[in-house]
């Protein structure tokens, strides 16, 4: 066999080895052991904290282009992200992805207890305009209206989201 061609068939195969459903695939790194699911929400979050505008807009355009939802969600919910979770938050909305898949993960970051976190989760439960049925709508305004009733400090926010989702419900 020729070792060339054999090496160019490796080098063909190695994706496959990112495959996170058919493989568990560890990146080596300078400093701990990643997965490249972790690798690129690592990058997600370096760019939305970059200051530098264009490469943020980039960033999230490229999320919406690549329907980049699941990754997003990911990084929220993963706890090393905790001091950044408000960007990542906040580019939910501003990516211009649908996330009424993502509603119930919404509702509970709205009654956080960083303001900021809840208020960009506020603004991405504002966006969504797709609901699969009248009852995800009344049990997501029952979730809110708890908020409400404990005295949120951004309550008021939500209120707004309640009385537009009433609105919704009735048309539907």
């Amino acid at each position: 066999m020729d070792p060339k061609k054999e090496n160019t068939n490796e080098e063909e195969n190695v994706e496959k080895y990112f495959d996170e459903e058919n493989y568990s695939t560890l990146v080596v790194g300078p400093e701990k052991f990643t997965t490249p699911k972790k690798m690129l929400i690592e990058d997600v979050v370096g760019i939305l904290r970059s200051k530098e505008l264009s490469t943020r807009d980039e960033a999230l355009k490229l999320l919406k282009e690549q329907n980049a939802q699941q990754v997003l969600i990911d990084a929220i919910e993963d706890d090393d992200y905790t001091a950044s979770r408000h960007l990542l938050v906040a580019a939910c909305w501003e990516s211009g992805l649908d996330f009424s898949k993502y509603i119930a993960v919404f509702l509970e970051l709205a009654g956080d207890r960083d303001l900021m976190v809840s208020l960009e989760a506020i603004t991405v439960l504002e966006q969504i305009e797709n609901f699969e049925s009248k009852a995800i709508i009344e049990e997501a305004a029952k979730i809110l209206s708890a908020y409400i009733s404990k005295k949120h400090p951004n309550a008021e926010l939500m209120k707004d989201i309640v009385i537009r989702w009433g609105e919704i419900a009735e048309e539907m």
